[in-house]
């Protein structure tokens, strides 16, 4: 039996104070530099295709500043044509379509609009006629279905 004068001496079990919550462990610091490193990596990502869609961007820009005529204008639809190349030769400078004309160009324009059945060659042949078979509200839809549809 243990004598009384010695349990008197006992004091209460204390528990350890809390743990601190800086610095954290281990764990927390892997987390925090893999979390750290991910949103980097999407920044860049994001700023990479940012810039990179930035010319189509621009060219859908333009074309809604672009007014539609009341009446079809031979003018009107040779812009809507030089906006359409030059979008083209931002999006495809290797295939050099600024040289392209004529069925050429409208052959360009169907291959790459993954939309062949559109009229392409009425909307490169507007440009010198006076009364153009396509309808300005038309041009203007192909062409930004046109910009949309690049893989920019």
């Amino acid at each position: 039996m243990i004598p009384p004068e010695v349990l008197d001496q006992l004091k209460d079990v204390r528990p350890p104070p809390p743990a601190p919550w800086w610095p954290p462990a281990p764990g927390w610091w892997l987390l925090a530099a893999a979390l750290l490193l991910l949103a980097t990596a999407l920044a860049f990502w994001w700023l990479r295709r940012r810039r990179r869609h930035a010319p189509g961007r621009e060219a859908l820009a333009r074309l809604r500043r672009y007014p539609v005529p009341v009446s079809a204008d031979p003018e009107w639809y040779a812009g809507l044509n030089r906006l359409l190349k030059e979008t083209a030769l931002a999006r495809y400078p290797h295939r050099n379509p600024a040289s392209l004309t004529g069925a050429q160009w409208s052959h360009f324009l169907a291959t790459t609009s993954g939309a062949p059945g559109q009229p392409w060659q009425q909307l490169v042949e507007a440009s010198y006629r006076p009364h153009p078979a396509l309808e300005p509200r038309q041009a203007i839809d192909m062409t930004a279905g046109w910009i949309r549809r690049q893989a920019w």
